[in-house]
């Protein structure tokens, strides 16, 4: 039984181990906007960026790993990276969770996301007029 269970799991894993397909994102110009994806610090695999955006587009903020609320050992979390749109356009992010000191091996998950970047809230919009005019 527990052979099959591990038989499974290493299917899903291999299943998800294909790049997958752009997610999209949709911010305004200037908007701080966060990518969260699960992963777990105890096996020692973290995601990291694959493709890093357009800097004139997208600016990484940061990134933190955010332990799940278990009293579990080994248990995982969120792994939680922040973004700022600077300006009009569309940017792709790539990021893969792997082992970071395992050279030569393929990552157990990608993850694609592509960002539309529209135009402030004030850009392009005329203001409303006043009453009586």
């Amino acid at each position: 039984m527990k052979l099959s269970l591990l038989i499974c799991l290493a299917l899903v894993c291999l299943t998800n181990a294909g790049a997958a397909e752009p997610k999209p994102i949709t911010v305004k110009a200037g908007q701080e906007f966060k990518l969260t994806l699960h992963a777990n610090a105890t096996t020692g695999y973290q995601w990291v960026l694959a493709k890093a955006p357009d800097e004139k587009l997208v600016k990484l903020l940061g990134s933190e790993y955010k332990r799940l609320d278990s009293k579990l050992m080994g248990s995982g979390g969120d792994m939680v990276w922040t973004f700022k749109a600077l300006a009009e356009g569309k940017a792709e992010i790539g990021l893969n969770y792997l082992r970071p000191w395992e050279k030569g091996v393929k990552p157990v998950e990608t993850t694609n996301f592509v960002v539309v970047i529209k135009a402030g809230k004030d850009k392009g919009k005329k203001p409303d007029p006043k009453p009586g005019s």
